[in-house]
């Protein structure tokens, strides 16, 4: 076998490459979510001038959904990009028969992993946040609330499913206890 011993070929696993292979979708995630950010834009074009106009809330709401969508876009990128790297040059390696250099690599690429899953989860957030400011921005007086309702009520209950989710995984996935 090409760039590896015969014992390290004859012991590895392709259906578990394949897995941690399959693992890296985050980066097509964040990529439809980058694409849904950069459409949110058209909601704080202006349009609710009158609304925009004096209202200090609505300036700070303004300001706060454009760093939001710059944070969405700015993560969605890296997310993307690191996820995608990491997944041409591993499926490379497979491609090249290069198994060692595959488990070298991708064991290498833990931190990369790492920090990509966490611009995951903040690229989500941010947009999770934007998308309630474009509702709130987007229609006006009482009726902005009403209609914002639903996505506050759905996001605070993700953000709380995804706080125990992630627990859950850190707890029987990736503790020092558990088994290998």
């Amino acid at each position: 076998p090409r760039g590896g011993a015969v014992a390290a070929a004859a012991a590895f696993d392709m259906g578990l490459a394949k897995t941690r292979l399959e693992g890296l979708a985050y980066g097509t995630v964040t990529a439809l979510i980058t694409s849904a950010a950069l459409n949110l834009f058209k909601f704080a074009d202006g349009k609710n001038s009158k609304l925009m106009a004096n209202d200090r809330f609505n300036n700070i709401l303004k300001i706060t959904f454009g760093i939001l969508l710059a944070s969405t876009v700015s993560l969605g990128i890296y997310t993307t990009a690191i996820f995608t790297i990491i997944g041409i040059y591993s499926k490379t390696a497979l491609g090249m028969g290069h198994t060692t250099g595959f488990i070298t690599f991708f064991n290498s690429c833990e931190k990369f992993r790492q920090h990509g899953f966490r611009s995951f989860v903040a690229c989500l957030a941010s947009f999770s946040i934007s998308w309630v400011c474009a509702l709130l921005l987007t229609y006006e007086e009482e009726t902005r609330w009403w209609i914002a309702l639903p996505a506050i009520l759905v996001g605070v209950m993700g953000f709380l499913h995804y706080n125990e989710l992630f627990a859950l995984a850190s707890t029987l996935i990736y503790s020092s206890s558990c088994e290998m």
